[in-house]
């Protein structure tokens, strides 16, 4: 079977690990633009469409938004040229998973990113679909 990939179907809320093991498939929240379209201007709270890669796995439990530690126990920054700190992160508003919440981030519940993140590594093929 083909290497370790995430794949996020936006229109659904979505996000699934596909491995040898099976797929394995997580609710998320995506960018808060009610269009739920493909990024195309800094600060347009979409999530990028394409094909990335996880480049780093950073911790971010200790991260804070505006005061308020909101990224969860990991961060999962994607390389997806032009955009930079984009990513796949936890959150401290776990009912906002399933909407458009994020200003272009892929958010997860804490407990899923904790069961996520052993199973991938940096290099992981991410890719974001409509």
């Amino acid at each position: 079977m083909a290497a370790t990939q995430i794949i996020v179907r936006k229109s659904i809320f979505s996000l699934e690990l596909v491995n040898e093991d099976g797929i394995d498939a997580f609710r998320i929240a995506i960018g808060l633009n009610p269009d739920g379209g493909d990024k195309v201007s800094e600060g347009d709270c979409r999530t990028p469409e394409g094909e990335f890669r996880i480049v780093s796995i950073e911790d971010s439990s200790d991260w804070d938004h505006e005061g308020v530690r909101s990224y969860g126990p990991y961060f999962l920054r994607l390389e997806c040229p032009p955009w930079k700190g984009i990513g796949i992160h936890g959150t401290d508003e776990p009912d906002t998973i399933g909407t458009k919440a994020s200003r272009g981030c892929i958010r997860m519940r804490n407990e899923d990113l904790e069961r996520l993140v052993p199973r991938i590594e940096i290099g992981t093929k991410v890719r974001i679909l409509p």
